[in-house]
């Protein structure tokens, strides 16, 4: 199986080379394809766009990319996402998993996430895509994620790559403690927020936490209670009407496997 690998943070992100090393796991065949520099907020935009516009591409040996095919992008993740698709790097794959971000994308801000907007741009595409995203700054967060990520890729596998995007968001606590996996849609408003104040003739931008309660059973919701957030994200053409079920049933079964084995694993240590 071929997957390509992305984020909106740049090729340098230590959240990519991990996600990248997560979705290798089983074998399979990695190529990264990243933006030269962050992007995040870029949702699935291509960047600008003219008629025979040259975007630089360059090959990297980035840390943590030890033995991967990387190439550095001068624009947006989508963009990147739809070059590879179209065969521009010399293969198409067949999965595209996107992240790790460092901080949730969750509720209605994921119409501006670049790392979900990666994902989309590949279901349009009609290949199955994930993205993934974890507490901003957490080293505890990001190594939990790269577990749940095979969990995930794994899941999608057996529902047989179906075009969806789906959107996952694990909450920064060691792989024990998390409470459980979770199936929500977007709620009204996010874990993670901007917002905006004039400051003289400019807006000035600045990140904030939207404290809890959050809707219940929203995305937002689940993370605040130490629960492993996934949507299935709802497209604006028409598609398999099985895909949601059989993504949803997979990963479930793959998630009790994979504690499962996780528990064995902890009787064997003691």
């Amino acid at each position: 199986m071929r997957i390509l690998v992305t984020n909106d943070d740049g090729i340098e992100a230590g959240g990519l080379a991990a996600l990248a090393a997560a979705a290798g796991g089983g074998g399979d065949e990695i190529v990264v394809v990243a933006p030269s520099a962050e992007s995040s907020g870029s949702a699935a935009s291509l960047g600008v766009i003219r008629d025979r516009n040259r975007v630089t591409v360059s090959a990297r040996d980035s840390q943590g990319l030890d033995g991967i095919r990387a190439y550095a992008v001068d624009a947006p993740p989508a963009l990147g996402v739809r070059a590879a698709c179209s065969g521009a790097f010399g293969w198409k794959p067949d999965l595209v998993v996107s992240g790790i971000n460092p901080g949730f994308n969750t509720g209605r801000l994921v119409v501006h996430s670049g790392t979900v907007g990666a994902a989309l741009t590949a279901a349009s595409l009609d290949i199955c895509a994930a993205a993934f995203s974890t507490e901003a700054h957490s080293v505890l967060g990001m190594n939990t994620t790269t577990r749940v990520a095979e969990c995930v890729i794994s899941g999608l596998v057996d529902a047989g790559l179906p075009p969806v995007a789906v959107n996952v968001n694990v909450p920064a606590l060691p792989f024990p403690e998390l409470r459980g996996l979770r199936f929500a849609d977007p709620g009204p408003v996010s874990c993670d927020d901007v917002v905006f104040d004039f400051e003289g003739d400019s807006l000035s931008l600045r990140r904030r936490r939207n404290s809890p309660p959050h809707e219940d059973r929203s995305d937002a919701d689940l993370v605040a209670h130490g629960l492993i957030s996934v949507s299935v994200l709802a497209l604006p053409w028409r598609t398999d009407a099985n895909a949601e079920g059989r993504v949803v049933s997979a990963i479930e079964r793959r998630w009790i496997s994979f504690i499962d084995s996780d528990c064995r694993r902890q009787r064997q240590r003691a």
